[in-house]
């Protein structure tokens, strides 16, 4: 009772008895602040630009219960006016305080709910609360997300937080879609006051009750018409297999599940969603995918689950019904499926509902670290993964790999080493671990000093557009040429230092995805050449080794190099010490592009190197 009075205050000293909320503004920040944005990334159109997805949810919602809901993509708003302008008089600050401005004028919102899904939007997730509350000071601000969740979960970031953002007036955490509707009827007096999941700034009161959304509940189409479908895919990129599409082709988002089975110690999902998977209706789903196919002519879509496979018999009946509707989108999971689940049946159905890439989260080849992480993996499930896999050309298969663990030796990651040349997918995204606020392995990261700061505008992901890889990887021009074979070079008990992780890194970029492209499948070879073409146009556009593999792929393909390849491969090499090495220490030469001479390459070299 007493805290009901606590609650009804709150929320009064916010909206007045009389007040009520009609009209709603909800904003999605740019994922990265000035600092860290690249024009020249940018108009190469390879920086993320997904639809606010769960912005959708929240508006859907909001607009069936008679509100009048707006969506501002400022993240769309910046990528589009960087590549309209080609970089000329392009102002980061500028465009997005403008285009908010706009809409704050022309609008007049009563409520305003901001959403920041990444520890490397905090900076810039602050500025845009400090903007609206300098233009509108009296409009309540909401905000909420994966790394606000995230940041509640610890007491000195939830500090930095509130400090950061100290005009913020509500934080709604976890899944809150309807914790947010719940709080607006409280406020329109449409229910009793029993608010969820929100926190209030001046008065410091959090109601930490848990609302887990029913099946029924999930079974909500986001309001696609406010999020400008049609235009996020000409100015971004969506998931990690658009180069497989020709490019006219529009893509989207779409979410079946919500959660994941595993629990995994470096994963911060289930700190949000949850335990377990919770699943939408299959009806509501394919409903989806024909309303984006038929209203928006999407022609590919990205599932955003983290567990899509979930419940095979499900997963089978879903891709059946994409299939007997006879939908021409075609999709990928570029957030990871489980090794477990990819049997035969499934993969035939996914392929026949339009799969063309996914990839497998397998991390590493070590029992002993896929038992300490709690992978919900063993050895011989990705193996059997693999195979199925490999009668199903249609798809680019690909795995995750990641170095580093805690107290990981050389002879550990030699497992990892060996269980990806076993399987013998398309590629491996391989990345150096970087414990997630908010998950276990954050809190052994911090005993191993391995740990970043949680919520400063440096913290940011080793892979991606805004990843700290491909910087660390281009600074190394001071280094010596790379090593022959690691795992001669160190003893296999030895732990590799953090700096030294960037070589490994390197080393097994080089031999498991570009050397293996010496014995690619001619299945793969179109697949191949697209994607290497793309890091070569979008990805890396000054680093050889890949331009040097896009010409011979050409070669395999086509049967002839076009010369702008060896000119720019030429260019590249002048221009880089890094590039020169690498291309010295893997023995390659711009004379075998020109003379069509290339190294033999056997199909045991691999496993010599696994003995």
């Amino acid at each position: 009772m007493e805290q009901n009075k606590a609650v009804e205050a709150a929320i009064r000293s916010l909206y007045p008895s009389d007040a009520a909320i009609k009209r709603v503004l909800l904003v999605a920040p740019p994922d990265a602040d000035d600092s860290m944005f690249d024009p020249l990334t940018a108009i190469r159109g390879r920086y993320w630009n997904f639809p606010p997805y769960g912005l959708g949810i929240i508006a859907r919602l909001l607009i069936d219960d008679g509100l009048d809901v707006r969506i501002v993509n400022l993240n769309h708003e910046i990528l589009k006016a960087c590549r309209e302008s080609e970089g000329d008089c392009f102002n980061f600050q500028e465009t997005w305080r403008n285009r908010l401005n706009q809409e704050l004028d022309s609008f007049l919102p009563d409520f305003i709910g901001i959403t920041c899904m990444f520890s490397q939007a905090h900076k810039i997730t602050s500025q845009v609360c400090s903007f609206i509350k300098a233009v509108v000071p009296k409009t309540v601000l909401a905000l909420g997300g994966v790394h606000i969740t995230n940041c509640f979960a610890d007491r000195d970031a939830l500090e930095h937080l509130l400090n950061d953002v100290s005009k913020v007036d509500l934080y709604f955490l976890y899944e809150a879609e309807y914790a947010l509707r719940n709080f607006i009827r409280t406020v329109n007096k449409k229910t009793a006051v029993d608010l969820y999941q929100v926190h209030f700034t001046k008065a410091n009161l959090t109601c930490k009750s848990r609302y887990f959304p029913s099946k029924e509940e999930l079974d909500v189409i986001p309001a696609q018409e406010l999020m400008e479908i049609r235009e996020l895919s000409r100015h971004g990129v969506i998931g990690s297999f658009y180069c497989l599409k020709a490019p006219e082709t529009l893509f989207s988002t779409i979410i079946s599940n919500r959660g994941c089975r595993g629990s995994c110690t470096f994963c911060s999902v289930r700190g949000f969603n949850g335990k377990g998977v919770r699943s939408r209706s299959v009806q509501s789903v394919v409903d989806e995918l024909q309303y984006l196919q038929d209203n928006f002519n999407i022609g590919h879509v990205m599932w955003l689950d983290d567990d899509l496979f979930f419940n095979n018999n499900r997963a089978i009946s879903l891709f059946n019904e994409i299939v007997r509707r006879n939908l021409r989108i075609t999709w990928d999971c570029t957030n990871g499926v489980v090794a477990a689940s990819c049997r035969e049946e499934l993969i035939a159905a996914a392929v026949a509902s339009g799969c063309i890439g996914l990839n497998i989260g397998v991390e590493s080849g070590n029992p002993d670290i896929l038992k300490s992480t709690r992978k919900p993996a063993k050895i011989s499930d990705f193996i059997d993964a693999a195979s199925v896999l490999h009668r199903h050309h249609e798809i680019h298969a690909r795995v995750f790999l990641m170095i580093g663990f805690p107290g990981e030796s050389i002879g550990m990651i030699h497992d990892t080493y060996n269980i990806a040349c076993a399987m013998d997918l398309d590629w491996y995204n391989i990345t150096i671990l970087q414990p997630l606020p908010n998950t276990p392995m954050f809190e052994v990261s911090v005993e191993s000093n391995i740990n970043e700061p949680i919520v400063s505008g440096d913290f940011r992901y080793n892979s991606g557009a805004y990843g700290r890889k491909r910087e660390q990887v281009q600074k190394l021009v001071t280094q010596p040429p790379g090593i022959p074979d690691i795992f001669a070079h160190w003893n296999s008990d030895y732990v590799p230092e953090r700096t030294e992780l960037d070589t490994i890194w390197r080393w097994f970029n080089y031999h498991l995805n570009f050397e293996r492209l010496f014995l690619v499948n001619p299945n793969k070879l179109d697949q191949q050449y697209r994607y290497v073409k793309n890091i070569c146009e979008v990805v890396a556009p000054e680093d050889p080794i890949p331009q040097y593999f896009q010409g011979y792929l050409q070669y395999r393909l086509q049967g002839h190099i076009n010369k702008t390849i060896i000119e720019r491969l030429e260019t590249s090499l002048a221009a880089s010490e890094v590039g020169s090495a690498d291309f010295s220490n893997y023995n390659l030469s711009v004379s075998h592009l020109k003379t069509g001479n290339y190294p033999t390459i056997h199909g045991d070299r691999r496993l010599r190197r696994t003995q």
